[in-house]
């Protein structure tokens, strides 16, 4: 088969990837795009380009160590490209690369099979995934790392499968090394993909491979990669430490700050903030596929057989990590799903096979998949454009208009409430937020967040708070009320900026 796929292969997946990308901005459409990581990325992006070096600094974060131990490749590259660009056209990025991963897809599954029905099947999985059109909100390193993931076990199995040339163990290890100073939890999933291939096929090599792409890692970086590993350990502890608390308001679930009577979202604590079984309703939710994995053969060709223990793995290892509290401390399961929907999608319509195929159990269950993931993602649209607060998809007038002002005050710490606009924030004052938990020890990230565990006014004195951003939707300024003297500068909306002196207030009348 020629290396390039025919005309009807590009008029198939081209248009399937232009309504997937459609899907993964549609939700800006009238905002200003904005996402939960998106300003951290940035940020890093202008350290880097400002000083071309691994070892970044960050100081506009109160709660960081001195050298940001984050996964440097992804912020790196973005730091490659023109500030005037990036600063403009941040909210492609996610979405464009998210895209390129679709036509991998697509042209394997061609490549494969030579059908191009099970190529435009797997791709229109992969394009109507709820979970990936959430995820490409916002300017992260997932998307990459998935992509990444995907090249790396590809490649992996180029080498193992083939073996037509040595050179791909060389091309697989190097892919497996920017891989892992790209994504923790995606490159977690890959070891787990390699360790479970080893097992199955009785074959170490998978495992070497990912051992040699690690050993490459630690060279490539200069050892910072150990850097990157202590980081991941401390977010695992901090998490596995904190679990009973994740998802509680970190106000009003406070032992210091906390009410009588907190509301609802605030009483019921826990991974995520909900019951075992919602956490697994949402799982289902964001990748329905899974369900149709559970109809899909198996395969007799050698390629096809890895991809479904490839898709099977990482299925099996999302819903554990979902209901297992000691796998829960790494992440949610979701986490690992992103590296899951390229095998998922491939093995689905493999299965499938054809047209006649689609009146199958297999391909009715599949059709009720994509059915379902099209609700998943008007739900999902409906949910984020909905929201009073904590917006994750845009920015709200308010703050925007809250941290032109705050950029215009003498230099001074920020407190920011709810914490996903500290970082926005940090980026577009130019002030220091108090905020952490990207990087280093979380010791002192510990102290405000889940909850707020140490009283405010010592916190504001030793990190030189100077102001309080609150979204008056997520918590009252009232709340506030142990030992802070606070004095209203001005308000937008739902959002006010207050001046903080950090002595103790005379009355809780101060705090109005």
């Amino acid at each position: 088969m020629p290396l390039l796929p025919p005309l009807d292969w590009w008029l198939a997946a081209v248009p399937l990837a232009a309504v997937a990308f459609a899907l993964r901005i549609g939700v800006h459409v009238g905002r200003e795009p904005g996402g939960v990581d998106t300003w951290y990325y940035l940020a890093y992006a202008d350290a880097f380009r400002a000083r071309r070096s691994l070892d970044v600094r960050l100081p506009q974060y109160l709660l960081h160590d001195a050298v940001e131990s984050y996964p440097p490749v992804f912020p790196s590259l973005l730091g490659l490209l023109p500030r005037r660009w990036l600063v403009r056209y941040y909210w492609l990025v996610s979405p464009v690369t998210d895209c390129l991963h679709l036509l991998l897809l697509s042209y394997v599954a061609y490549r494969l099979t030579a059908s191009l029905g099970v190529a435009t099947l797997a791709a229109s999985a992969y394009a109507l995934t709820p979970h990936l059109v959430s995820e490409t909100r916002s300017l992260t390193a997932r998307p990459f790392g998935a992509l990444m993931a995907t090249l790396a076990l590809l490649l992996m199995l180029k080498a193992i499968v083939t073996g037509e040339w040595a050179g791909w163990y060389a091309v697989a290890a190097l892919a497996a090394a920017i891989l892992f100073l790209s994504s923790a939890a995606l490159a977690a999933a890959y070891g787990v993909v390699s360790a479970v291939l080893s097992f199955v096929f009785l074959d170490p090599r998978y495992l070497l491979v990912a051992g040699g792409g690690l050993a490459l890692a630690f060279v490539l970086s200069g050892g910072r990669l150990a850097r990157v590993i202590r980081n991941y350990v401390h977010a695992v502890k901090h998490w596995h430490a904190h679990r009973g608390s994740f998802g509680a308001h970190p106000v009003e679930s406070s032992p210091i700050y906390g009410t009588p009577r907190p509301r609802q979202a605030a009483a019921r604590p826990g991974f995520l903030g909900g019951t075992r079984l919602q956490e697994i309703l949402r799982l289902l939710g964001e990748n329905p596929f899974v369900v149709a994995l559970l109809l899909a053969p198996q395969g007799l060709a050698p390629w096809t057989q890895r991809l479904y223990v490839w898709a099977v793995a990482l299925a099996a290892l999302s819903v554990i990590a979902t209901v297992w509290p000691p796998l829960r401390a790494f992440g949610p399961g979701r986490s690992y799903m992103k590296a899951a929907i390229f095998p998922t999608a491939y093995t689905i319509a493999f299965g499938v096979g054809s047209a006649a195929g689609l009146r199958k159990p297999l391909g009715l269950v599949t059709l009720a998949c994509l059915a379902l993931s099209a609700l998943a993602i008007s739900f999902f649209y409906a949910y984020v454009r909905g929201r009073s607060t904590e917006q994750t998809a845009s920015v709200p007038q308010g703050l925007r208009d809250a941290v032109q002002h705050l950029a215009r005050l003498p230099r001074g710490g920020v407190f920011v409430l709810p914490y996903m606009y500290a970082d926005y924030t940090a980026y577009r004052s130019g002030q220091p937020v108090l905020w952490g938990g990207h990087s280093g020890s979380l010791d002192r990230f510990a102290e405000i967040s889940p909850v707020i565990t140490r009283p405010l006014p010592g916190l504001f004195a030793r990190y030189g708070v100077r102001y309080v951003l609150l979204d008056d939707a997520f918590a009252r300024v009232d709340l506030l009320r142990a030992g802070l003297r606070l004095e209203l500068e001005s308000a937008w909306g739902t959002f006010a900026l207050y001046r903080a002196d950090g002595s103790p207030a005379s009355e809780l009348g101060s705090l109005a």
